[in-house]
């Protein structure tokens, strides 16, 4: 069977009984107090007993689950029940109920002064009891009730008046007649009357505005013939005369105070003094008109736009520009002026530019005054206050058709001389090539192995240089190379050059990506050359098997080539100062070339290392070390 959810919320959840309601019974009479603690048990009420004065009190100021006392005057000792009363009333607000025999006029007049819940005289009856106590907790009910009606009053006045004291505007009040009944501290300030000087006054006496142009009498917005929409803007012209005589410029505004059933009963009046805001919109307005000035003179077009990113003006030099009004211009009624495939892309940059509050810089085709399209370059830039708040755009564009064109050829001639000096590097290389060639045919048919020797180092050198020229064909940049990849080339051709010497030779290449000027690559790639040559040639004679070392690194801005080998140890008497062959005198030359040093490690694995930098500035700190 389905339950219901009122059955299976009352089996989860089973609402709480109502608590009954406590008794403190103060009787000294054991058999009386047994009674009547079965009456009150019998009508629902859990009942707590006291013999004595002081028990009473110890109990009703410690127990709080007590909802009333029934007090028994005459409890047979020093102190009686009025007694115990009154101490239990200093620490807590409950109802009490005196239960006496006494009927004497004094003893019920006293129970009164003290608390007025109920006198019940013994042996009146149990539904008399039973009554009684149930109007005394009526009548707590209905006391706590007004107590905090009165809290809230109280709270309410106390907030009204933190908040006129706390408010920035003066506040006046009057009643229905246009007498002042109150008035705040900044009213005070303002108008130069004490509030005790001010209530009862006619507001026009205390409350007294001219025009500040014609200094004529104006009404108050409290005065029923004035419309009550009055304005509270800058522009409003009222100026309040104090007492003193001293002059403030303000904004006023007044609503009707209601009584319960709708009736008028009186009037606030709600101003502020708006002199340094009024001062600082006119210098606004003075500074606008500035601006509009300067920006009319401007050789460049100008506009300006708010937060709704519509264009809300432009100087005039974009109105003779386009041709068009200030009316068709404002809004968007300026892009039926842009050219319609630009128009996408302009709307597009200039809307995510003014969501980002980031400027921009975008150029698009804009219809001028013949019916022309020219390019435009139009830069815009966020508009903040004195506050750092944001408030709009400003731009300012230029026509830049024929700078455009004048770009568009310059970037055509580029092309052409790129092409040129492609064209040259390729002829160059091709040159080498050529020349190369020659020395070997002519190499080849000497028959002085002296001069044979010589033609194939010189073929070393022109590849060289040849392999740099490759490269720059190949590249896209014409100042600059490659130098590890230019290092590559080089041993590639030398290892083909030498390949009868070199089938037990094994070459090591250790090269960090460096690029490097044109200018120094070309003596660099000459002395790798004669370095790796002379090792090819001298140092592993008969087929010796060995290694060679090549490499390349930086530090900081200095670039090192390291070449070494394990080849036979150089010849006894060798200089690395002087040589009579032109290996040795080249690779010294160059090296003075590029302002680098080169050291000798001859004793050993032999190494050669060359240090130098590739920034001209640096220059001055090179010196050639020979050992």
């Amino acid at each position: 069977m389905i339950q219901t959810v009122e059955k299976i919320f009352r089996e989860y959840f089973p609402i709480p009984e109502e608590r009954k309601k406590t008794i403190l019974l103060v009787e000294d009479e054991a058999i009386i107090a047994l009674s009547e603690t079965q009456r009150l048990k019998k009508n629902g009420f859990r009942v707590i007993s006291a013999s004595s004065a002081e028990e009473a009190v110890q109990i009703a100021t410690n127990d709080y689950t007590i909802d009333l006392v029934l007090m028994d005057i005459d409890l047979g000792r020093e102190e009686d029940g009025t007694d115990a009363a009154v101490r239990i009333l200093k620490t807590r607000d409950i109802p009490i109920v005196f239960l006496s025999s006494h009927t004497e006029p004094e003893i019920v007049e006293k129970t009164e002064k003290i608390t007025s819940y109920g006198y019940v005289v013994k042996n009146s009856g149990e539904t008399v009891l039973i009554a009684s106590i149930k109007m005394a907790f009526k009548l707590y009910e209905s006391h706590l009730r007004l107590k905090r009606s009165e809290e809230s009053l109280k709270e309410n006045q106390e907030l009204l008046k933190a908040t006129l004291r706390s408010i920035g505007d003066g506040v006046i009040s009057a009643d229905e007649l246009g007498n002042i009944t109150d008035m705040n501290y900044v009213a005070e300030t303002l108008t130069g009357w004490t509030r005790s000087e001010a209530i009862g006054e006619p507001i026009e006496r205390v409350f007294k505005i001219v025009n500040a142009k014609t200094k004529r009498r104006m009404r108050n917005s409290v005065d029923p013939l004035v419309p009550k929409e009055k304005n509270m803007g800058l522009d409003n012209q009222a100026l309040l005369i104090s007492k003193t005589g001293s002059e403030h410029r303000i904004a006023e505004s007044s609503a009707p105070i209601l009584s319960e059933k709708g009736y008028t009963i009186g009037s606030v009046l709600v101003f502020r003094d708006i002199s340094k805001e009024y001062s600082l919109l006119e210098n606004i307005k003075e500074s606008e008109s500035r601006f509009k000035i300067v920006a009319n003179a401007a050789p460049v077009m100008i506009w300006v736009s708010g937060l709704d990113k519509k264009c809300n003006w432009f100087n005039q030099t974009w109105l003779d520009f386009t041709g068009r009004s200030m009316e068709q211009e404002l809004g968007d009624g300026w892009a039926e002026g842009v050219h319609p495939n630009d128009l996408e892309e302009c709307f597009q940059i200039y809307s995510s530019h003014f969501d980002e509050r980031q400027p921009f810089s975008m150029t698009y085709r804009l219809k001028n005054h013949n019916g022309d399209w020219r390019w435009i370059q139009d830069n815009g830039l966020p508009i903040t206050n004195e506050s750092g708040i944001f408030t709009g755009f400003i731009g300012s564009c230029v026509d830049i058709t024929e700078a455009k064109a004048a770009l568009e050829t310059l970037a055509k001639d580029l092309h052409e001389r790129d092409y040129l000096y492609k064209e040259l590097q390729h002829r160059v290389k091709n040159s080498m090539s050529m020349i190369s060639s020659i020395v070997e045919i002519e190499a080849s048919r000497s028959s002085d192995a002296k001069l044979e020797n010589t033609l194939e180092n010189l073929v070393n050198r022109i590849h060289s240089v040849g392999n740099l020229y490759e490269m720059l064909y190949t590249s896209d940049n014409s100042h600059s190379v490659r130098l590890d990849r230019y290092i590559q080339k080089i041993t590639e051709n030398l290892l083909n050059a030498f390949q009868e010497k070199t089938n037990g030779i094994s070459l090591q290449l250790d090269l960090k990506d460096l690029e490097i000027d044109v200018k120094s690559a070309i003596p660099l790639g000459l002395i790798l050359n004669e370095l790796v040559t002379n090792i090819f040639k001298y140092a592993f004679p008969k087929k010796q098997e060995g290694k060679i070392s090549i490499r390349l690194f930086k530090e900081d801005s200095w670039v090192n080539l390291v070449v070494s080998d394990n080849g036979v140890p150089f010849p006894k008497g060798f200089r690395t100062d002087y040589s009579p062959g032109l290996g040795l005198q080249l690779v010294n030359m160059l090296v003075d070339q590029l302002k680098g040093s080169i050291q000798w490690k001859l004793n050993g694995e032999k190494e050669v290392s060359i240090r130098f930098c590739n920034k001209e500035e640096h220059s001055d700190e090179f010196s050639v070390v020979k050992s």
